[in-house]
């Protein structure tokens, strides 16, 4: 095994009543774990996340800064359920499993093949399946249609990542999350259902309401608690009906924070159309049916 870095980037907006001015929220989390192949287990290690959050600037509104602030989530290492408690639903238990999806169609949407070999999957009709697969079993149990290919979504999320550069490069009408990590594998599953799900599930409790706001502006996220939770949100949004992702070898080309990285694989998921709205999450983001806390990336 080796030691590796995973980062990973969210993107939300917000809505003002009257005419609509989007802002975008930006937010960067690094997690620090260990890399393996798809032939080794998983190593028994616990990340450390560090986050933090910018506005981009515009006409009318300077560019905050905030301090890193620590937390922690859990990655699991094995296929059995880790101990800690999903959060849980306000109309179900939180230890009931989530319906089976009907056996005359393919599980959520997609036939994909599951196994470690998913962490060696970069493109192809097996990529994306997984990539399906892994958004749509997490959106089933929170009420929430399955996601679609989208080439659009998909070109826009290739044109970003080739930049090689860990920042957001949007199109109107798409969201996007992003990660990337060194070693061998890409493991895209492991940032879906992992990170961006598992571990921001977690921590997000305002199932089915809005999340907190910004001290003294209701038309703004609170970003301190958004950096914890905006990937997860993006996947679960019930508005949001098209994913399609990207992942390269950025190899040498590759910067975080305008600097030469390490972290060469890199992958780019857009979302159409985009959640993450101000005023929109009490109706796109709902409580879990059942535990998630048995999913697993190898899935």
């Amino acid at each position: 095994m080796r030691s590796s870095v995973l980062l990973t980037s969210a993107l939300a907006a917000g809505a003002i009543a009257g005419p609509i001015e989007r802002r975008k929220l930006i937010t960067e989390t690094q997690v620090t774990t260990e890399t393996y192949t798809a032939t080794s287990s998983p190593p028994p290690s616990v990340p450390v996340v560090y986050s933090t959050v910018q506005i981009p600037s515009s006409s009318s509104t300077p560019v905050p800064t905030t301090s890193l602030a620590p937390t922690t989530t859990a990655v699991p290492t094995t296929s059995a359920a880790p101990t800690t408690t999903a959060a849980p639903a306000p109309s179900s238990s939180s230890t009931s499993q989530a319906p089976a999806p009907s056996s005359s169609a393919p599980s959520y949407g997609v036939t994909h093949i599951s196994g470690e070999i998913q962490a060696t999957f970069s493109s192809g009709p097996d990529y994306q399946n997984s990539v399906l697969w892994h958004h749509n079993r997490a959106r089933a149990n929170h009420g929430a249609g399955n996601l679609q290919w989208s080439t659009e979504c998909e070109a826009a999320a290739k044109t970003a990542a080739e930049y090689c550069d860990f920042e957001h490069h949007t199109v109107s009408g798409q969201g996007q999350n992003l990660f990337t990590l060194s070693g061998n594998a890409y493991n895209v599953t492991g940032g879906i259902t992992d990170s961006w799900y598992k571990g921001e599930a977690d921590i997000y409790n305002w199932w089915g309401q809005e999340p907190p706001h910004a001290s003294g502006d209701s038309n703004s996220l609170d970003m301190e608690t958004f950096e914890k939770y905006g990937h997860a949100t993006q996947m679960l949004w019930k508005g949001t009906t098209h994913v399609g992702c990207v992942t390269i070898d950025c190899g040498s080309k590759m910067t975080v924070g305008g600097v030469a990285s390490s972290m060469g694989k890199y992958t780019v998921c857009n979302y159409s159309p985009p959640g993450n709205f101000v005023g929109e999450f009490a109706k796109n983001v709902q409580a879990p049916i059942g535990s998630y806390q048995g999913y697993y990336w190898a899935d």
